[in-house]
């Protein structure tokens, strides 16, 4: 039987010589946009008609687009991922400029990805989800290269 982690894994290559936990089940019900935007209960996506998605903003993966996306939850851009109290910061991964994943810093430094309709990990590096090639058809979210920041609730 395929556990969590060897799923996982074998989807993103990296996590194999990374500190991570899985912290949630996988799901449907919210992707790693909505996860961002504080919702555990909203998936969000440009291109399904029949999920959520901004008004008035393009249906497309355009990292630009996707921030804009973001910003409707409250963040706006900002130079790095250094940790600052009271501050909630994301990481976005793009390849050419397409949006493929974000990930969200918890108050305590380290990193939370909800991995499509797959689980809810922790992790402490960026570079756990980094992908630069294609493996198989797997995922491929390419490198961080944008961050944002809003405050930090509670």
């Amino acid at each position: 039987m395929t556990t969590a982690r060897q799923k996982l894994e074998r989807k993103l290559p990296a996590l194999r010589t990374s500190a991570y936990a899985v912290i949630g089940t996988a799901t449907r019900r919210y992707n790693c946009i909505g996860w961002a935007a504080g919702t555990d209960a909203a998936w969000w996506d440009p291109f399904d008609e029949n999920v959520y998605w901004p008004d008035g903003l393009p249906r497309d993966d355009g990292l630009s687009n996707v921030m804009a996306a973001l910003a409707t939850a409250g963040y706006v851009p900002c130079d790095d991922a250094t940790l600052e109290d009271g501050i909630q910061k994301i990481a976005l991964y793009a390849i050419d400029g397409f949006f493929k994943h974000v990930a969200v810093q918890l108050a305590d430094g380290r990193w939370s990805s909800k991995l499509g309709p797959d689980e809810l990990i922790e992790h402490v590096e960026l570079d756990a989800l980094a992908s630069h090639a294609n493996v198989g058809g797997e995922w491929q979210y390419g490198e961080v290269v944008a961050f944002m920041w809003r405050a930090r609730e509670g």
